[in-house]
């Protein structure tokens, strides 16, 4: 496990406090209280090993630690608590959560018939306990800070609530944990004492919800190892190559403890009597008090003692840790060959706990202390949190692969799906080298029958990977799309190799569209069927499959030609040239780019366009330019076009707008419509999601505005986003589309590299810098290249470079005012060797 040096970390903070930050930031994006706390689930847990979520008030829910989905997951009887004594005075005892703020009727969920909606609020959480009147809950993903508010109690009690996450290192923020430190303070004049604990099931019986065969095997034991010592959960139930096999762990390296491994057992609420009776009065816990045969509940306590002085301080940290290796079809997660049990992983993240809080807090503060637009930071930096999510799944050969979303119980639209994925920035930036991974299964996808051998790509992959990939339709979309990020990956990561192992199913990929798509090879996509990212086939010629096909060819022309392959970076570069004269001819209308089909026609298929606004219509455009690509078409077209998005799409707010499709956006709120018809000519049938708001398409709409110099626009969709998912009526960890934790909405990422404007080139060692936001003429801003991370300052006059994590090479900066070499001894830059480099004066 990598550590971070002290000074590295010391570096962070001595960074921070000599740079501006800008105080007068909006904190309403991040901090919530009261109402806003409502619909707040902050995923904590690893990329690939699924999540635990923390509620706005403090409780915890969506137990999705058994390879799959698990929305609403109360696991009984879990729930914190803090009993405490200050002397001379009367104990107290209460529930660290904020008051109930929803469901009071009960749960409407189906199951046992005396429980749910119209029984009240069930006891799992520990609702019918005190608790703490007031949270305050502030959220930077990935950490969560919650403040815990009660008038006359002697303690000022806190959360710091995070799981790892670094970026650049995917094994360390894929350790299956969630990390819980509670900080207490004396606020008397008086000694305290107190103890704080945690109530958790042993759930190693739930993995798949199996009812068949003997239960009541769950065995809970109290436990020390090396680093840590708590409650070790496993279940006698199963054996461990059984696919509902899994271990889980409560532990701490806080030495005064005290512990029931096992609840007492019994019938109506007894086990919760005898905990709280007990606990309640002496804030202590005898392990051998229950009684009972092995049965329900399954639960165990794990309690931390701490007495304080006057004004003393402590932090006091509990890990939640799980292991669940294998899923319902055999795959294997890669988390559980690092941590093959709860314990391991248990063991490994307090042996290296001061690394990995410090490594996840430096991250943190280097992406939320930066000069750009709150909403900004809100939205990429919340978004972030779907890789810790169950859509994004990990498995034992390293590969990244994603449902589209998630639904209550089970992922939603499988198989990384092209066409999704190909809006998803976070981890190609974050992650690159597991997001590689991503374009090897996608290249080894080619469909098993005759159109595979042609070129076409099942755009979504089969489970366990490996299965026979089968045809339904290609997506004109994802497939050329996957050709653009391939020459970005390589742009990013430098790896020649990379490239050259690559190209040859790049080059089938692309070249599959002359087999329908554009069989007769003069530029323009219009044979069929183009099935697209709208679940439809849109015929004839149209920008969204036209921009990917003009950016695939461009991208490949210049692989082809680093490849030595000449001859087809001169058909590419042909066809891109007539392709570009046709689009620029025949489907800009003067104002934006429109499907070339007349949708009033009689014969005119379901499900198009014609003379509509699309949202999606410069998308391939975009992705050319986060690629490093130049423009497709003249720049005039382009920002013509997103000017009439703008226009015509986004409404603020959506008043009277009429839709009958899937709402993610009514009445008084504002959002970016995926098409409207300012010209008419809308079709009986337009595509089946025109008139809704998809996040991941305003965010990338955004980005693009942001790019083109319209930066008010952007943030403006932004800021209409980022208010719906408010905290009251929707999650804002949690942006949804087809399904929970929806892909797409990765989008997010593209607003900090258009506002930013920072862009690497690992082949030419060239940093790309045009910020298109300051602070005071100042931009302080995060970034990654694939080897390393950290902050860059740049002003008119001067620009600073600081790694935080890992080394690259710089040669030569661009930026508007010229190209700036760096001296060759300043070349390889590293949180040792920052670059300050002079950029005025030409």
């Amino acid at each position: 496990m990598k550590r971070l040096k002290t000074a590295a970390a010391a570096a962070i903070v001595l960074w921070l406090s000599f740079s501006t930050v800008v105080d007068a930031k909006d904190q309403s994006y991040f901090k919530r209280t009261k109402d806003s706390l409502r619909e707040i689930a902050f995923p904590l847990g690893g990329i690939g090993a699924g999540n635990i979520s923390i509620e706005g008030r403090g409780a915890l829910r969506d137990w999705e630690i058994f390879n799959h989905p698990n929305k609403g997951c109360i696991l009984p009887m879990t729930f914190p608590i803090i009993w405490c004594k200050a002397q001379g005075q009367p104990v107290q005892c209460r529930v660290i959560q904020g008051p109930r703020n929803k469901n009071f009727i009960g749960e409407s969920l189906g199951g046992d018939p005396f429980f749910g909606y119209g029984f009240g609020k069930i006891q799992d959480q520990g609702d019918g306990l005190p608790c703490f009147s007031n949270v305050i809950f502030e959220g930077k993903f990935p950490v969560a800070r919650l403040t815990f508010e009660q008038p006359q109690f002697p303690l000022d009690v806190s959360l710091t609530a995070f799981s790892p996450f670094i970026p650049l290192d995917t094994n360390s923020s894929s350790m299956p944990v969630a990390c819980l430190v509670y900080q207490l303070k004396n606020r008397t004049n008086v000694p305290v004492e107190a103890t704080v604990a945690l109530n958790m099931q042993n759930a190693t019986e739930r993995a798949y919800n199996d009812q068949s065969g003997e239960k009541g095997k769950a065995l809970t034991i109290f436990r020390k190892g090396e680093h840590c010592r708590g409650l070790w959960m496993t279940s006698q139930r199963w054996p461990q190559e059984d696919k509902n096999y899994g271990t889980m762990a409560m532990t701490t390296d806080w030495p005064d403890v005290t512990y029931l491994p096992q609840w007492q057992r019994g019938p109506w609420f007894d086990p919760t009597h005898h905990f709280w009776d007990q606990f309640s009065t002496t804030g202590m816990l005898d392990p051998n008090s229950a009684s009972g045969e092995m049965g329900e509940p399954v639960n165990g306590t794990l309690g931390l003692r701490v007495k304080l002085a006057p004004g003393e301080s402590a932090k006091l940290p509990i890990l939640i840790s799980w292991c669940f290796p294998k899923h319902e079809n055999g795959s294997i997660n890669a988390y559980s060959k690092m941590w093959p049990t709860a314990w391991h992983a248990a063991e490994d993240f307090f042996k290296n706990r001061e690394s990995l809080t410090a490594r996840t807090v430096a991250f943190e503060k280097a992406f939320y202390e930066s000069t750009l637009p709150p909403e900004v930071l809100d939205a990429a930096g919340s978004n972030a949190s779907t890789l810790h999510s169950p859509t994004c799944l990990r498995f034992e050969d390293g590969i990244l692969w994603g449902w589209e979303g998630c639904s209550v119980k089970e992922g939603c639209c499988a198989g990384s799906c092209t066409h999704v994925y190909n809006y998803s920035l976070t981890p190609a930036f974050l992650f690159p080298e597991l997001h590689r991974t991503m374009r090897k299964s996608e290249y080894n996808s080619f469909d098993s029958g005759e159109e595979g051998k042609k070129g076409a790509i099942v755009f979504r992959i089969p489970l366990p990977l490996g299965t026979e990939a089968k045809l339904y339709h290609a997506a004109v979309d994802g497939q050329l799309g996957g050709v653009v990020q391939l020459y970005r990956d390589w742009r990013f990561c430098g790896d020649d190799e990379y490239l050259k192992s690559m190209w040859p199913a790049a080059k089938r990929a692309l070249e599959y569209a002359w087999v329908n798509w554009d069989a007769d090879k003069d530029g323009l996509i219009e044979g069929e069927p183009q099935h697209n990212t709208y679940d439809i086939n849109f015929k004839g010629p149209n920008p969204l499959s036209q921009f990917f096909y003009l950016a695939a060819l461009k991208a490949g022309e210049k692989m082809a030609a680093y490849c030595g392959d000449a001859n087809s970076a001169a058909e590419y570069k042909r066809l891109y040239a007539n392709g570009r004269k046709k689009m620029e001819k025949d489907l800009y209308n003067g104002e934006y780019f429109e499907q070339q089909l007349d949708c009033l026609a009689p014969d005119t298929p379901k499900y198009q366009f014609g003379k509509g606004c699309l949202s999606d219509q410069l998308f391939g455009q975009l992705s050319a330019k986060v690629a490093g690509l130049d423009y497709l078409v003249e720049p005039e077209m382009v920002k013509s076009g997103l000017k009439s998005v703008y226009k015509y799409n986004f409404r603020d707010p959506l008043g009277d707008h009429a839709n009958m499709q899937l709402i993610y956006a009514v009445g008084d709120e504002s959002g970016l419509l995926l098409c409207s018809w300012p010209r008419g000519s809308r079709p009986r049938y337009p595509f089946v999601y025109s008139d809704q708001v998809w996040t991941g398409i305003e965010y990338h709409v955004a980005s693009h505005l942001i790019y083109e110099g319209m930066v008010d626009e952007g943030l403006k969709i932004v800021r209409a986003v980022r208010k719906r998912y408010d905290g009251l009526r929707r999650n804002p960890y949690n942006e949804f589309e087809c399904g929970s934790h929806y892909a797409r909405a990765m989008s997010s990422w593209g607003l900090v590299l258009s506002l930013s404007g920072f862009h690497y080139d690992a082949v030419d060692k060239t940093l790309y810098l045009n910020p298109r936001w300051q602070e005071n003429k100042k931009t302080r801003c995060f970034f990654s290249t694939n080897t390393a991370w950290g902050l860059f300052e740049y002003t008119p006059e001067n620009f600073k470079l600081m790694p935080i994590e890992g080394e690259f090479t710089v040669n030569r900066v661009v930026t508007d005012s010229g190209t700036f070499e760096v001296p060759a001894a300043n070349q390889k830059t590293s949180f040792a060797k920052p670059i300050d480099l002079a950029i005025s004066g030409r």
